[in-house]
């Protein structure tokens, strides 16, 4: 039993050095391609007559931040006969009579911005951009979610990247903001930095697959129709469509020197909700493309480094059941515990070293705007987000698993409140609230005070080894009940206010 309980240990931590390691060889592509000065440019200037462009705004139940997104598109350097707008309106609240004001103010000044509204939200994001398309005929297609704000000049700067005819989508980087506005924000800013620079760069910089991230980006309407179009079988449509349409022999470019602002999320629930579908939508696309990719004639290193792109999220089960299966060690083995994880612990030190040194390479090479070359600064960055992730570990595994296994969900939305730097926003914009006291957090509760208990214990009976593991997951529960904590106190005093009122 106990020899079974450490193979089965050490597997799940060859997991976790795996997935370090393969972070580990995109950072260092990047770096390569950082030091060498290798920037994405475009093929040629674009020659002859603008092409049409479409902007597709999906939306749905976004009170707070639909006149931003409007008012910034209606901006877009370009000309008005060349650029349709099409706001994909899926919403059941106010957010559609606000809408119809500001299309009808920005209609008057000549930009032409289509209010489309669907009888049911069918297909979800995939299919408003799916329906929208079926109303247009441009060339490119361009994609921003509500919580964006596109400069003025993103078409235009984009669209040259096109003249190279085998480019059939430009992503760009997102920035932020309100990456300052907490330590929680500064936190998903550091890890989405990281997927912007370190991820997307190395992928590029080693000819593998990139993704498109379901904004900020830009497609050659031929590319979505010859991979099929938008599907609604995978929570994240973006990634899906993505693989199809390169394994169709179509080019991604990621330009990293274009950006975005939008606005992160300010609290644990819709943190978690997001989480939720991202890790789930990567799931279901794994299992819908990988025997695509492998049945393909894609070299056997695309074939590899697109695999483990696809199986990113599989490290939330690994690092879970990890946890618990260590966290058995005292139990079964007494005092003979440390010995027994010391050559996992070896194995996970290097997965661990591997990670840090990916995330501080994305820190210290970065192109955004607060890049912090110091690298200790770095790394202080880089366990934070770790501490986060694991906590959030339970709740991902759960949506891992479901996308494994096929099973359905509804595309559930990430709460845009237009939460920059005013606190007092947080309690009066509370339409959006999602449930944060969940059976799941209950788990996670317990989980704090089981790896607390083992770290106290590991701690008294002088077992270092399994007090740094042990104090690993206790920090990242800790994270997560604190900020779901939080939430609670704040969602009280906007209930207590409005009884008030």
């Amino acid at each position: 039993m106990i020899g079974l309980l450490e193979i089965i240990t050490g597997a799940m931590a060859l997991g976790i050095v795996l997935f370090g390691l393969s972070q580990a060889w995109l950072a260092l592509n990047y770096q390569r391609s950082k030091d060498k000065n290798l920037v994405t440019k475009p093929h040629a200037v674009w020659s002859g007559a603008l092409p049409k462009v479409l902007m597709q705004l999906p939306i749905y139940n976004e009170r707070y931040v639909v006149e931003r997104l409007l008012r910034a598109v209606a901006l877009q350097d370009y000309p008005h006969d060349k650029l349709t707008i099409q706001l994909l309106d899926d919403s059941t609240d106010e957010t559609t009579d606000i809408a119809a004001r500001v299309i009808a103010e920005l209609v008057k000044t000549g930009v032409n911005i289509q209010h489309i509204r669907r009888k049911d939200r069918g297909g979800f994001k995939a299919g408003a951009l799916q329906a929208g398309l079926k109303l247009d005929d441009s060339e490119f297609i361009a994609i921003f979610d509500a919580d964006f704000i596109p400069q003025p000049d993103f078409i235009k700067r984009i669209i040259v990247y096109f003249s190279d005819p085998k480019v059939g989508m430009v992503q760009t980087r997102w920035d932020h903001l309100n990456a300052n506005y907490s330590t929680l924000t500064k936190i998903l800013s550091f890890g989405i930095d990281a997927h912007f620079s370190m991820e997307q760069g190395g992928r590029q910089a080693s000819d593998s697959f990139i993704n498109f991230n379901g904004t900020a980006g830009m497609w050659r309407r031929k590319t979505i129709d010859e991979a099929g179009g938008w599907s609604s079988d995978c929570l994240t449509e973006d990634l899906d469509l993505s693989f199809r349409s390169q394994l169709m022999g179509w080019k991604f470019l990621f330009v990293e020197s274009i950006s975005t602002p939008s606005e992160l999320p300010v609290e644990m629930s819709a943190i978690r909700s997001q989480q939720f579908r991202w890790t789930k939508g990567a799931a279901e696309v794994g299992r819908k493309i990988l025997p695509l990719l492998w049945s393909s004639k894609e070299p056997l290193s695309r074939k590899v480094v697109g695999s483990f792109h696809m199986l990113n999220s599989w490290i939330f089960p690994s690092v879970c059941v990890f946890s618990f299966l260590i966290a058995a060690f005292p139990f079964l083995m007494g005092q003979g515990a440390e010995a027994a994880f010391m050559p996992i612990g070896i194995m996970l030190l290097l997965g661990t070293i591997s990670v840090v040194f990916a995330y501080a390479t994305a820190q210290t090479h970065g192109h955004f705007k607060h890049r912090d070359s110091n690298f200790i600064h770095a790394i202080y960055g880089a366990f934070m987000f770790m501490f986060l992730t694991s906590g959030l570990s339970l709740h991902n595994a759960i949506a891992v698993m479901q996308g494994l296994l096929g099973y359905k969900t509804a595309f559930v939305r990430t709460p845009k409140l237009n939460i920059l730097a005013d606190d007092h926003k947080l309690t009066t914009n509370r339409a959006y609230t999602l449930k944060f006291l969940t059976f799941g957090f209950v788990l996670e509760l317990l989980s704090m005070f089981l790896f607390v208990g083992l770290a106290l214990h590991s701690l008294w009976f002088g077992h270092f080894l399994l007090l740094s593991v042990y104090g690993y997951f206790a920090a990242g529960y800790v994270m997560v009940v604190y900020f779901t904590l939080e939430e609670v106190i704040t969602t009280a005093a906007h209930n207590r206010a409005q009884a008030i009122a």
